[in-house]
């Protein structure tokens, strides 16, 4: 009895599930041919024909060509460019591009006088910010004024690449050197100068107090520790008498 009834809710179940009436039936139809009718056109139509890819064995040796020029005239253009930006670099400094052609033209080279230059012309060169502009003017000044460019590396902080990227900006005038007479600078004075440390400096006070005045700076050889190295360089700021 129990499988009976279990039989006859199953059919019950599927009768309400599976059963149709003709409206459905009819749509059910339409749905069948449709499908149908699409696979058949399908079928119909030809597979799509692949093109085949270019052969290029023909143009091989014009291609090869091509691009050898091709090549050789883009590494031509790069090395041209090179060139100019590097010569213009040693010439000037700086740069201007040029944006409607696409080039780099010169601006005029900033050269500053190290021995008339103040602080905010010296923060004009590259690298050189307000302290190291301090620095320079200060050591300036101890010196009585630089001789040569390249005594700007004497400067603390500066090095060989800082002074490489300003070099060509750079150019003293020589009569703007403020030497020392040996004959009457005190002790604090030129102790105070970078070329004369204390033993040295302590030396030439003794022998100018044992042999009244220095008539030559030649004299500056026999004092100790004074090397020819040392006295080309105090030799420029000294002088004998007014």
């Amino acid at each position: 009895m129990n499988a009976t009834k279990t039989l006859r809710k199953i059919s019950g179940w599927m009768g309400n599930y599976l059963t149709y009436n003709r409206a459905e039936q009819r749509g059910i139809l339409v749905m069948s041919l449709l499908l149908l009718g699409v696979i058949i056109f399908q079928g119909l139509i030809p597979a799509e024909t692949l093109q085949k890819p270019p052969d290029f064995k023909t143009f091989s040796a014009e291609i090869r060509t091509f691009e050898a020029e091709w090549r050789r005239a883009a590494d031509s253009d790069s090395v041209a460019r090179l060139h100019r930006f590097r010569t213009y670099g040693r010439k000037y400094g700086t740069y201007h591009r040029d944006s409607s052609q696409g080039t780099f033209t010169p601006k005029p080279l900033l050269v500053v006088d190290l021995n008339r230059a103040d602080t905010f012309e010296l923060q004009q060169l590259r690298g050189i910010g307000p302290s190291f502009a301090r620095r320079i003017v200060n050591y300036r000044e101890r010196l009585g004024g630089f001789h040569d460019v390249r005594q700007v590396l004497e400067v603390f902080g500066m090095d060989t690449s800082r002074y490489n990227a300003i070099e060509h900006n750079l150019k003293v005038t020589r009569d703007s050197i403020h030497p020392m007479d040996i004959n009457t600078v005190t002790f604090k004075e030129m102790l105070r100068h970078p070329y004369f440390p204390f033993d040295i400096t302590k030396n030439i006070m003794i022998y100018r107090q044992k042999h009244k005045t220095f008539k030559t700076t030649d004299e500056l050889k026999g004092i100790q520790g004074v090397n020819d190295s040392l006295f080309r360089k105090m030799v420029i700021y000294l002088r004998l008498g007014p």
